[in-house]
């Protein structure tokens, strides 16, 4: 497993890694522009983009099965746990674990 951020998603728990290299240069453009509303686009951008780093650790998840994991509520958390490229998040989190 890729070290992430653990993220309880409609009753279980995922450890979402940050979205790797290539599919962050295929997304890019969508992720650069992404505002954080509940536009077609910007859902599109948080679905593909979960789904883009969830398969990093298990590799049979669906865009579908994501689909349907991510929801009003989660949908920024789960944006940022993707986009967490530096590991800030991770460090806050293992430090408040701690």
């Amino acid at each position: 497993m890729i070290k992430g951020i653990t993220l309880h998603l409609a009753g279980t728990d995922y450890d979402v890694p940050p979205i790797a290299l290539g599919d962050l240069e295929r997304l890019q453009d969508r992720i650069a522009g992404f505002q954080g509303g509940l536009d077609k686009d910007s859902v599109a951008t948080v679905i593909d983009a979960a789904h883009a780093a969830l398969k990093r650790n298990y590799p049979e998840i669906t865009r579908e099965t994501v689909a349907g994991l991510v929801d009003v509520a989660n949908m920024g958390e789960v944006f940022s746990a993707v986009m967490d490229v530096s590991g800030l998040l991770r460090k806050e989190r293992d430090a408040g674990e701690a």
